[in-house]
């Protein structure tokens, strides 16, 4: 590692050892980690040797109770959330069997405080805390960890709600809070961003409100639009299917702009946008930091005896002013995907309020903004293509491979099933539904493209699929891929009202997306067309990825509230943006939505952030286990150690890089759980954490899938394959 030192702690001991990634780091030049770093080291829980809710008892201190007042159980009531009353000031109650839940009331409108007129739009952000384990007097972190899960439309409180406790020991802080909240629009946070309810024709109050909007109806008709499109499948399906896709996409617009209209300027539609959102954080820490200093948060007697002296932690790269590693009303925020955007815009917004922000999978704010981000599928290609280097590499434990297979074998064979597809799709009778159902060349194309998400899980799926298809073999997993849907029995209409928090689907993500372009979209036919020939040029899943980024055309709503100026225009173009702590940015190798270009590039924008490429395909660095990546994240998160800030271009530049230990066929747990000792226990758990949380971000629709509506979700196609006793891995 040169001359420059970096640690981070050891997994079984309150000591700091060096992070040895060899000859694979990359450092630019020397920083200063002042002893800061091993006074909170040393009171730090122990790192992976027990689990974490035997740490009280071994450290001989009586457990007091904790925020959320019982034992982690698993278990949706969304009653218990709607009977919250919205509030001012952060008000926990108990829901979903044992969490603590909170509606934060906050301005619709941030020019029009609630301060100002109690008729002022408001919106409620819907928050799940998950505890950490506060010994002695200690009730509360001092910063919660908020979580932003992507999308845009991903829902931070269901992250939260299933892999908040495997978050907290995948940082290795059993007594980090945990924080998941919706953002604007979204699910457990209203108004909801929904296109589809309105209230009824015979309202006898003559101003409309969205409490009034029968959202199950709502939700059947949007059933019924995203059906009645499903046959075109993506941009070169057919000669019509671009003009088809844009015109439906022009119909939704269209939809949006009369809801909006209904409520004039306090349509909630009006004010999604990530700066919004990203204000809306900064009332989360404020409230936060106020009801934390209401619980006496003194430390106790039994705790570690170490204390923490005022000195610096982590100095500037001008050597002026030194980082203070005080996080108390500062944002602590890990944000993956779209959450990177969020996290970002909210650095650019508040650079004296950031704590620490881990952004992993880095979306490049930049493009983001602009009418089309062709850019986003620059590695799209390289991720594709070690599909079949994979599978050769993995023999016959590969469902494609055939003996004597070179690696252009399988690349091809796999070529030809979708030729196959293209001119013969597969047809059968759905035995539950007693409907017709097919399988075409697009959804081979939209689950291949999903599953460069995850490459590790998936490529032995897809493999195993593509095999079959080879074969001429329908398969229950085929089956499902396609298979009607369960609404096509009309009981979820039909009987009696769920929650409106337990019907999915709004118009969210949408909304945000167009509501960030500083440039709208809203090209003809023919430029679309131009567009998309330039596009096929960059990436062989142009017709996938065209399908999404055009969502926007023709959308006319505009974003009122905060805005961000993100261009690449030089005249807007600032000097890199000094935060009051550096952020800490992730990419991989092979993204295929989020280059790596894209992690660099953002990084530079930050004096002096830190800068990770995880050398492993998939989006975020969750797709592959990497040690060297988690204790990083953890040394950052926990004692504030920041990787060196990145030089140079992608050619030759020099910033950390961090192995992972698995990939496609190759399972790193698997080793893991044979291996004996304390290390290895200590390991296996790390594993099992990493494993949660990728489970539950595998529910997500991820930037880049929302054009995929109509295939299920990754976890749910590792649930039906699974069943199936496919794995080979």
């Amino acid at each position: 590692m040169n001359s420059t030192t970096y640690w981070t702690n050891e997994k079984n001991t309150p000591v700091w050892r060096e992070i040895e990634p060899p000859n694979t780091i990359k450092t630019r030049r020397r920083r200063v980690l002042l002893a800061k770093s091993l006074a909170i080291a040393a009171v730090l829980f122990l790192w992976w040797s027990y689990h974490y809710h035997s740490v009280p008892g071994l450290i001989g201190c009586r457990k007091t109770e904790t925020v959320a007042g019982a034992d982690w159980i698993e278990g949706y009531r969304f009653d218990d959330f709607e009977s919250i009353t919205p509030s001012e000031k952060l008000e926990w109650h108990k829901c979903f069997t044992a969490f603590q839940c909170a509606r934060l009331t906050v301005p619709m409108d941030y020019n029009r405080p609630l301060n100002a007129s109690k008729d002022n739009p408001k919106v409620h952000i819907g928050l799940i805390l998950v505890p950490g384990i506060h010994t002695g007097s200690e009730k509360a972190s001092k910063s919660p960890l908020l979580i932003n899960p992507g999308g845009p439309g991903g829902s931070g409180f269901a992250f939260a709600l299933g892999a908040g406790r495997a978050i907290q020991q995948l940082f290795g802080a059993p007594d980090q809070d945990v924080v998941g909240f919706d953002p604007r629009g979204i699910m457990m946070t209203t108004p909801r961003a929904d296109c589809y309810s309105f209230p009824p024709n015979n309202l006898t109050s003559s101003l409309p409100s969205p409490d009034d909007e029968d959202y199950v109806q709502g939700s059947y008709h949007r059933f019924l639009w995203a059906q009645s499109g499903r046959e075109i499948g993506f941009i070169n399906s057919s000669d019509v299917a671009l003009q088809k896709l844009d015109t439906r996409i022009r119909a939704t617009a269209k939809l949006c702009q009369t809801k909006d209209e209904l409520y004039g300027d306090d349509g909630i539609l009006q004010y999604v946008s990530t700066p919004n959102v990203a204000r809306d954080m900064l009332s989360i820490v404020d409230a936060w930091d106020e009801w934390a200093s209401a619980l006496s948060n003194e430390p106790a007697a039994c705790d570690l005896p170490v204390k923490v002296k005022d000195e610096e932690l982590h100095s500037s790269a001008d050597g002026d002013i030194p980082y203070s590693p005080d996080t108390k009303g500062k944002l602590v925020f890990w944000g993956l995907s779209y959450g990177t955007m969020l996290g970002a815009t909210f650095a650019s917004m508040f650079p004296d309020r950031v704590g620490r922000l881990i952004l992993d999978g880095v979306v490049d704010a930049d493009g983001f903004v602009g009418p089309l981000w062709t850019e986003s599928s620059w590695d799209t290609n390289k991720n594709f293509d070690s599909f079949a280097t994979y599978c050769h590499k993995a023999a016959k434990r590969c469902g494609l491979y055939q003996d004597g297979d070179e690696v252009q074998d399988i690349a091809t064979r796999f070529q030809a099933v979708e030729m196959k597809l293209r001119n013969e799709p597969l047809t059968w009778i759905d035995e539950q539904s007693k409907m017709p159902a097919s399988f075409t060349e697009s959804h081979l194309r939209g689950l291949t493209f999903q599953s460069l998400y995850a490459p590790t899980i998936m490529f032995p799926i897809l493999a195993a699929v593509v095999s079959n298809l080879h074969e001429g073999i329908i398969d229950e997993f085929i089956k499902q891929l396609v298979g009607n849907s369960p609404y096509f029995n009309s009981q979820p209409f039909c009987g009696v009202p769920l929650s409106r928090f337990s019907y999915p689907g709004d118009e969210a993500g949408l909304a945000v997306m167009c509501g960030d372009k500083r440039h709208p979209l809203n090209e003809t036919l023919p430029n679309l067309e131009k567009e998309f020939e330039s596009l096929s040029k960059m990436s062989y899943f142009s017709d996938v990825y065209m399908s999404f980024i055009l969502i926007c055309d023709g959308y006319g709503i505009k974003n009122k509230g905060l805005t961000m100026d993100w261009d690449d225009n030089p005249a807007h173009r600032s000097e890199p943006i000094k935060t009051s702590f550096p952020i800490l940015f992730i990419s991989n190798s092979a993204d295929p939505v989020t280059p790596l270009h894209a992690g660099l590039k953002m990084a530079k924008n930050f004096v002096d952030a830190g800068l990770i490429e995880q050398k492993s395909e998939g989006h975020c660095s969750l797709s592959a286990p990497s040690r060297c990546t988690n204790d990083w994240m953890q040394g950052y998160l926990k004692a504030g150690i920041v990787p060196p800030h990145p030089v140079g271009d992608l050619s030759d530049g020099k910033w950390v890089e961090c192995r992972a230990e698995g990939y496609p066929w190759k399972s790193y747990g698997a080793e893991s759980s044979e291996a004996q000792g304390e290390d290895a226990r200590a390991e296996t758990e790390r594993i099992k954490a990493l494993n949660k949380v990728q489970q539950e971000l595998g529910k997500m629709k991820l930037w880049g899938t929302q054009s995929l509506d109509w295939i299920p979700t990754m976890q749910e196609l590792v649930a039906v394959y699974e069943a199936q006793n496919h794995c080979t891995h």
